[in-house]
């Protein structure tokens, strides 16, 4: 008896293992390439915006730094910090990032309303707004409103290519 049972089970893993690779073959996944990249027939809704998506925009006021990097399929990701930590900040900023409220660090979506771009980080405590423009190839301008303080501010973001001599 212990003999076919273990007969059944063998077969059993057997034709699920069959299901499950003909699944595969039937319904490739289409986040794109191995690597993570997009396929080209794939267009985010940032593509024809105008950002650029080679480098990272960058605000300072005082000694604290803001980076946020936008993604062509509509996500952007920030990052704050101080000038001590500057050089550390930008490797932050890639499409996997999971993202770190407590830490200053954002994964999210934008969303593009009729000219302008919106977006919402979650710090601990409440949210922050942003909703801008692009000004030129190398400026954003937003609106920060905090829904924790009440504050509003406008930060212009510059911005700067990727470094590729320090890769």
């Amino acid at each position: 008896m212990n003999n076919t049972i273990k007969y059944i089970l063998v077969g059993l893993i057997a034709v699920l293992s069959i299901a499950l690779i003909a699944d595969r073959f039937m319904h490739p996944r289409s986040s794109g390439s191995a690597n993570g990249d997009r396929t080209a027939d794939t267009k985010g809704p940032l593509e024809d915006s105008g950002l650029r998506f080679d480098g990272y925009y960058r605000n300072q006021i005082g000694d604290l730094l803001y980076l946020i990097r936008f993604f062509p399929e509509g996500r952007v990701v920030s990052v704050n910090g101080t000038k001590d930590v500057e050089k550390d900040l930008p490797k932050y900023l890639v499409r996997e990032t999971q993202g770190n409220p407590a830490l200053g660090l954002h994964n999210v979506p934008v969303s593009v309303v009729g000219d302008s771009l919106v977006f919402i980080t979650r710090p601990e405590k409440g949210e922050i707004e942003y909703r801008g423009a692009l000004v030129s190839s190398s400026m954003v301008r937003f609106i920060r409103h905090s829904h924790i303080t009440g504050t509003r501010q406008l930060m212009e973001y510059v911005f700067y290519p990727d470094d590729t001599a320090s890769e």
